[in-house]
């Protein structure tokens, strides 16, 4: 399987060692986020102490980031939602549940797509097609990644290199997988040219190992040689252990293909020391397997069984680790799944304390025009009638307004600018009605009172 580790590299992580500065930087967000409220700021700290912890611990890095997403749909924090649902999905593709990580970038495309970020908005392009290229839907892969690499001039700088060097390698191994090497040659040149312009290293060597093994597959041995060595330099600095593996297990069966039988036996082992030092299993596995060949066709049979052991051993020990990766997931899925429900039960009681507030309003609203009434039958100033007539009228028009604006900003899809003009048109019809009534309440008031004096003042006139 080609640059497994390459490919999968998503554009907005680069993993990290962790270090004392790692380490200092989550003590810091860990402190901040202590003191931090329910609001944007928490969702940020939220995220990105999850972002720390994806290289060394992506169960942490999934609570903390589905902490981060629903607190941000509580809030409707649409950056943090966005953000938080990229780390989760990445963490769930670190720990291998594949389909809900595609799930949760296809959720983050939606957000995009109503937001003017090309570079989120390409990179959501770019790690679905990752996740189908992963599930074996290749067609799938190849139909986002080309939607990807249409928009990606629209990024502009630096970035716009980045992503458009991990597109095109993606693009070349769908079709390498895919058994067209003439296609997936022609992206692996492509993306080999963006490295040479970069001069970064490491997309130099996977850029060349993508042409190496196309070529290998083309059985053109010797071209293949000329990338693997140059890949082999570029990626042998200690910390790509992983994509060195295939690089030497891809020139000991190009050696093998040669019959330059010791060559074949040199990089092989190599190979294998390098998979068996990371504890690399499956890397280990291919070059298990592929010693244990070599030897059987040298007729070294000792040998040949000694590694097909080893084989079997290191395939009982990958079939337990999916075991326990699966028990894992189920595990995830279960805290996740609790974590919504009780963030469901907060939202519910905040909607019921909402509720209840409205009703102790609606209710207010009706006693306090009953109380201006009252007070217009007693012998008060006009101006403090009037005063709470004008006040009774603003509570039910701004309470007519907070029942309409949750209403306005669904069918505004929460774009302010559409809901301060649909508010306007509002008003212009409320305002004016406002006034009239204001009007009309007020004449109606003071005449009422002007009768209810006149009424109580007769007998004191006629006794004088």
């Amino acid at each position: 399987m080609f640059m497994r580790s390459a490919i999968l590299f998503l554009f907005f992580i680069h993993f990290a060692h962790c270090g004392s500065a790692q380490i200092s930087k989550i003590d810091s967000l860990s402190r901040l986020l202590a003191n931090a409220k329910a609001d944007s700021n928490r969702v940020t700290f939220l995220w990105q102490l999850a972002e720390q912890y994806q290289s060394i611990n992506p169960d942490t890095s999934l609570q903390l980031s589905q902490q981060a997403l629903l607190l941000a749909r509580r809030i409707k924090y649409t950056e943090g939602e966005s953000r938080s649902l990229a780390i989760l999905a990445t963490s769930q593709y670190l720990l291998g549940n594949y389909p809900t990580a595609l799930s949760n970038y296809m959720l983050k495309l939606k957000i995009e797509e109503k937001r003017n970020s090309p570079r989120n908005y390409v990179s959501a392009l770019n790690n679905i097609g990752l996740m189908y290229i992963l599930l074996g839907e290749y067609r799938n892969a190849l139909s986002y990644l080309y939607r990807a690499d249409a928009m990606v001039e629209a990024t502009g700088g630096k970035t716009r290199d980045e992503l458009k060097y991990n597109i095109l390698v993606n693009i070349g191994e769908t079709y390498y997988r895919m058994k067209k090497p003439d296609s997936s040659g022609l992206y692996f040149r492509k993306a080999l040219a963006i490295a040479r312009h970069t001069g970064d290293h490491f997309s130099l060597g996977t850029a060349m190992l993508g042409e190496a093994n196309v070529l290998a597959s083309q059985d053109n041995n010797a071209a293949a040689l000329r990338y693997y060595y140059p890949a082999f330099n570029y990626l042998n600095d200690g910390w790509n252990n992983e994509t060195l593996c295939e690089v030497t297990l891809g020139m000991a069966k190009v050696y093998e293909k040669l019959n330059q039988v010791d060559s074949a036996y040199f990089f092989g082992k190599q190979s294998f020391a390098l998979a068996e030092k990371g504890r690399f299993l499956l890397r280990q596995l291919d070059a298990a397997q592929f010693l244990s060949r070599h030897f059987k066709n040298l007729g070294e049979y000792d040998q040949a069984f000694t590694y097909m052991e080893q084989a079997t051993s290191l395939n009982d020990a990958i079939k337990g680790q999916e075991k326990t990766r699966e028990a894992m997931m189920i595990s995830n899925n279960e805290q996740m799944r609790q974590t919504e429900l009780a963030e469901q039960r907060l939202q519910e009681k905040e909607m019921r304390s909402q509720q209840l507030q409205l009703l102790v309003i609606a209710v207010c609203i009706p006693m306090l025009f009953l109380l201006t009434l009252f007070i217009s039958r007693k012998k008060v100033h006009d101006m403090i009638v009037r005063y709470m007539g004008i006040i009774s009228l603003l509570f039910l028009f701004e309470f007519i307004t907070l029942l309409l604006h949750p209403m306005v900003a669904n069918f505004a899809h929460h774009i302010p600018l559409f809901e301060l003009l649909i508010f306007v048109c509002i008003a212009a019809g409320i305002i004016p009605l406002h006034h009239r009534l204001e009007h009309l309440m007020i004449e109606k008031l003071t005449k009422r009172r002007n009768i209810f004096n006149a009424r109580h003042s007769e007998p004191e006139s006629e006794e004088v």
